[in-house]
């Protein structure tokens, strides 16, 4: 029977219902219709419900995974980091908490702190791995190195994890390191026969060569140049230290100075004195510098660091240092604390490779 809706009750001031056919229906009896029907489908509702949980319990399955639908979810792998080292007979190491712990959370657009090809330490990895002798590491570089905090870092952290030397024993593994530097170097400075028998008696089984700063400071840098200055120098370096597996680094970056004079202001200047102003932008040559390196090393086969991009590349490297506070006035070297941040994660880059899965 179809209802239709009639004038509003006079008293109640709501509306009531008559019957289009013209059969009465009381209000009474109206509401008890609707709310027969409103119960038998909540009761139909909950019926159905139950059965499929019923269902779905009796098939035995496992409850889907989370995130199983969903082609962007990635299941989080369990932490492998206390997996065995490469080689049997590894010696005994003071494992890191994590690689790369060392990198500052300030530093924007940050890579993983990893060697690239570092497949090619697999030589470095098998003296250690014997532990008959000390691994002998040569670090070769600039004023970075020579300034001393950086290769302490280095130092401290291999030791740390991998052991030094035992003096009164050279049968003994661990890590033997050693570093010459030179203020203003470049891969042109050490080109001589001296630092060359320096070089060779140190007998190094992993040369890091951490150069580049002095080739790329300046807006005249030329990559072909660069490349054949390199070629020069690893052919007599190889020639040296035919043995020794050469790491190559990348440079940190760098500010450049420009100078101007605001004519201005000298203009409304009672002494007219000139005043010359000081200006610091990142040196764009440093990520040019980097990708010749880096590239180089790849063509070659070599195991690389590329400190430049993994502390944030050409958008955010310098600026990172700097805002860190990591940086000198002079907008090229560090502070004490910046070098030893740059020796702990090289060292934490090279002992993940060395001994890691």
């Amino acid at each position: 029977m179809r209802l239709k809706r009639s004038t509003t009750d006079s008293v109640t001031g709501l509306p009531h219902w008559r019957a289009s056919s013209g059969t009465g229906v009381s209000g009474s009896q109206s509401s008890s219709r609707k709310f027969y029907m409103i119960l038998a489908g909540w009761a139909i509702l909950l019926g159905v419900a139950v059965a499929a949980s019923l269902s779905h319990g009796d098939t035995g399955e496992a409850p889907a995974q989370p995130g199983a639908d969903n082609a962007f979810y990635t299941a989080v792998e369990e932490d492998t980091l206390e997996g065995t080292p490469v080689l049997d007979g590894f010696p005994e190491i003071t494992p890191l908490a994590q690689p790369g712990e060392s990198m500052p959370r300030s530093f924007r657009a940050a890579r993983p702190n990893a060697l690239g090809q570092a497949e090619a330490l697999l030589p470095v990895a098998r003296i250690l791995a014997g532990g008959e002798r000390p691994l002998r590491v040569l670090h070769i570089g600039d004023s970075h190195v020579a300034g001393k905090s950086f290769p302490a870092a280095v130092k401290a952290e291999l030791t740390r994890c991998l052991g030094g030397p035992d003096p009164a024993d050279d049968t003994r593994g661990g890590i033997d390191y050693s570093y010459v530097a030179k203020n203003g170097a470049t891969t042109q400075t050490f080109l001589n026969d001296s630092y060359m028998s320096t070089f060779a008696q140190k007998q190094p089984d992993l040369i890091i060569l951490s150069l580049g700063t002095n080739e790329a400071h300046g807006m005249g840098y030329r990559e072909d140049l660069h490349q054949k200055q390199l070629d020069t120098f690893m052919q007599s370096l190889l020639k040296a230290c035919p043995e020794a597996t050469i790491l190559l680094t990348t440079p940190p970056g760098d500010y450049l100075k420009s100078s101007y004079v605001n004519y201005r202001q000298m203009a409304r200047s009672k002494h007219k004195t000139k005043q010359v102003r000081y200006t610091k932008r990142p040196n764009p040559m440093s990520s040019r510098c980097a990708t010749l390196l880096v590239d180089y090393a790849q063509s070659h086969g070599m195991p690389y660091w590329d400190l430049f991009n993994i502390c944030g590349g050409e958008q955010a490297a310098q600026r990172n240092w700097s805002a860190g506070h990591y940086l000198r006035p002079d907008g090229i070297h560090f502070t004490p604390a910046g070098y030893q941040l740059q020796g702990k994660l090289l060292a934490e880059a090279l002992v993940t490779a060395l001994v890691r899965p």
